[in-house]
Formats: C-alpha cells, structure tokens, sequence
C-alpha cells in the first residue's frame, strides 16, 4: 500500500470528512447519540458494531446496523417482529435531536486536523470538508469552524450533494467547486470504509485514518494519525 505522504506529494487538493476527521475523534459524539436512540427500542449496540458501520449518519448508519444480523435479531426479539421502514424512520426522528447534541457535545475541530489544514495550505495544496449531514443538525460545530478560521476553500453537506457516501457526488462536487480538470488529484481522508469507497467511485483517491492500523480494502493508503503527515 502506498505511503500517505506519497499520495499528497502528487496531490493538488485535499479533503476531510466531517465526522471522524475534522470533529468527533472516533465518533464518540455520534456513537452515543445512536446507542441512545437504538436502547429506546430496547435495543443495545456495542461500540464494535457502531466502529464496524462507521460512515454517513442518520437513517444511513441505521439501516446499516439493522444489516447486521445480531441488531435486526435483537429488535425482533425485543418487539416479536422484525423492524419496518416506519420502525426505522420512527428511531431517524429520534435520532436527529440526538445529532444536534452530538454536535454540541463535539463542537470544537480535532487539534490535530486544524494543524493539517495549516499545513497543506502553506505547501500549496487547496482543502475541503466533504460532511454527508444536513446543515441543520450541525449547528454548534459549523458556528465553531467559522470562528476558527481554518483555511478550508470548501465545505460541503448533505444539502449541496445528492448521496451520501459510497456514492461519489460529494467528490464530485467538491472537485467542481475547487476548479480541479481531475478528481484523481484530490485526495480524502476519511475514518470509514463508505468514504473510501466513494473516491474510489469517484475516481480520487483517499487515506483511512485508522488509528487501529487496519487495512480499508477501497482506500490507496492508511493513517494511523494525522499528526504523522
């Protein structure tokens, strides 16, 4: 697997994720939002289950929780019936004020992203955020970017993209926006598999950061820190 830094040598423009890289290390914020929801409907998801189905959230990371075959069992269980579309859109309302605290309680960008973005602006290199949430249930921690000041030339949500990731709109836009002829010279960096997927599918290429050292099968290189850049 190539080395990070090779990537970003040949790159022109990167861009982070919103959850997991930019705000939220390791999703703790968000995780608790959705196990708080799911225990609700008396169902309990472990942390392994929430790291295993890491990307977008909202109704997006629910319904791939119910895909795992432990989660939809228990709700049956719990309920003597499996879980229907209006179950999961029930537990979507529940969840979206959570989403709204999950950002207050996460409001201030990672330390070591901020210092990334300062230094791939003084190499040269352009910068975006690609997030696959709602402006709405961002509030506290787009307040606390604009203060911030960080030197990012795009911030892109779920209002500006039509799909969420693995779909590769948000790559695409974010190429558009940042005038590059290629999407292979934007690099992402990204904490889940869905991320990666997407600048595969968009034809860019991407780093997991994975502070575990696992491998992401779609992604062209993984980071254990984003201070190791």
């Amino acid at each position: 697997m190539p080395d990070p830094g090779a990537l970003l040598h040949n790159a022109k423009a990167v861009a982070f994720s919103w959850h997991g890289v930019l705000f939220d290390r390791d999703r703790r914020a968000i995780h608790a939002a959705l196990a708080e929801t799911f225990a609700r409907w008396t169902v309990i998801v472990t942390e392994s289950e929430l790291v295993a189905t890491r990307g977008p959230t909202g109704r997006p990371q629910i319904d791939r929780l119910f895909a795992l075959p432990r989660v939809a069992e228990a709700f049956r269980t719990a309920h003597g019936r499996w879980a229907t579309s209006e179950d999961l859109a029930a537990m979507t309302r529940d969840l979206e004020p959570r989403l709204i605290v999950a950002a207050t309680v996460a409001a201030e960008p990672n330390r070591d992203a901020c210092a990334l973005l300062e230094r791939l602006r003084a190499r040269g290199l352009q910068t975006a955020v690609i997030c696959c949430t709602p402006r709405r249930l961002l509030g506290p921690q787009l307040e606390a970017l604009a203060r911030a000041g960080l030197p990012i030339d795009c911030v892109l949500t779920a209002d500006e993209t039509c799909e969420p990731a693995p779909e590769p709109w948000g790559i695409f836009e974010a190429s558009r926006r940042l005038g590059l002829e290629r999407t292979e010279d934007l690099v992402l960096i990204d904490d889940s598999p869905a991320g990666a997927s997407a600048a595969r599918n968009a034809g860019a290429r991407s780093i997991a950061l994975t502070p575990s050292g696992a491998s992401a099968s779609d992604a062209n290189a993984t980071l254990r820190s984003l201070e190791d850049v």
